[in-house]
């Protein structure tokens, strides 16, 4: 199998754009070794690729089942990481799936919800994000997460302690979720210069359709 690029998580967002403008499939995988720390799976990484050919990703895919299949002792994987864009609908999909050796053929969609803190507010907060359709202004997620906020809370706190929280949470979903993506956009109508528009790529995660 000849050289493709690394996977990289914050050209993700572009990487869907692509597969949407050029009306094709591709994808990549990260795989990984057992655990360098106890209870960090994440924390052996040996090895990413992107591969933009639909025919070399899921030969790749294949590759790799077949191979665990026929080394079940001594293939070295603990899991894998897939990431699929696909662009040939009406509106791009990205799918992302957790692979074990033990799984053979099948694979386990990622929840999303998994990776939150422990945190009432991030909880919030990453609900009304995954609510929305398409990239909004972090206001927009900020005042959606404060309804569920205060359908939890009832009338406990103010409004602007609240969002200041909601806030802080977007904030730190921007900076450590390589799934979040965020742009900025400058504008002389708002009285900070400008705003930010969020969107986590799980949105696109629905009807998988490019096994078939």
């Amino acid at each position: 199998m000849s050289k493709h690029v690394p996977v990289i998580e914050i050209h993700f967002k572009s990487l869907l754009e692509h597969a949407e403008r050029m009306k094709v499939m591709f994808g990549g995988f990260q795989w990984y070794g057992p655990p360098m720390t106890p209870g960090l799976p994440q924390s052996n990484l040996l090895h990413g690729e992107m591969f933009y050919s639909a025919a070399d990703f899921l030969d790749t895919l294949r590759e790799m089942q077949i191979y665990c299949i026929r080394h079940p002792n001594d293939h070295g994987l603990d899991h894998a990481l897939i990431y699929v864009f696909d662009g040939r609908d009406e509106r791009p999909k990205f799918h992302h799936y957790l692979w074990k050796p033990h799984m053979g053929a099948t694979m386990e969609r990622v929840d999303y919800w998994q990776a939150l803190p422990d945190d009432f507010y991030a909880r919030h907060a990453f609900d009304a994000l995954m609510s929305q359709r398409k990239p909004v202004k972090v206001s927009t997620v900020v005042n959606a997460a404060l309804k569920r906020v205060r359908g939890d809370m009832g009338a406990d706190g103010s409004d602007d302690a609240h969002r200041a929280a909601l806030r802080s949470a977007v904030a730190a979903f921007i900076n450590t979720n390589p799934l979040v993506h965020s742009q900025r956009v400058d504008s002389p109508k708002n009285p900070h210069g400008g705003y930010t528009m969020v969107e986590h790529l799980g949105i696109y995660d629905r009807e998988p359709k490019w096994l078939k």
